[in-house]
């Protein structure tokens, strides 16, 4: 038995069911960019933290970066 051959079925308008996937949609698109952002936001205060000591030392700035990245990219899981 489908939905459309119950009795008690009443027809939504293509309308209807457009804007209540758009709606669904765009609640999960903004539930999944707020986890990116905190994602990012929770791991650039340690990456901060440590290339400002970097940059304390007698290291160039460029070297700073440059040890930076590749402790960022030898972690597991990096990409």
């Amino acid at each position: 038995m489908f939905l459309t051959e119950n009795s008690v079925a009443v027809p939504l308008p293509r309308a209807v069911q457009q804007v209540f996937l758009w709606v669904v949609a765009s609640i999960g698109g903004l539930a999944t960019l707020s986890l990116f952002v905190f994602a990012v936001a929770t791991q650039s205060g340690a990456d901060a933290e440590r290339i400002a000591s970097a940059q304390n030392g007698d290291r160039s700035g460029l070297s700073a970066l440059v040890g930076s990245l590749a402790a960022t990219h030898g972690r597991p899981g990096s990409i």
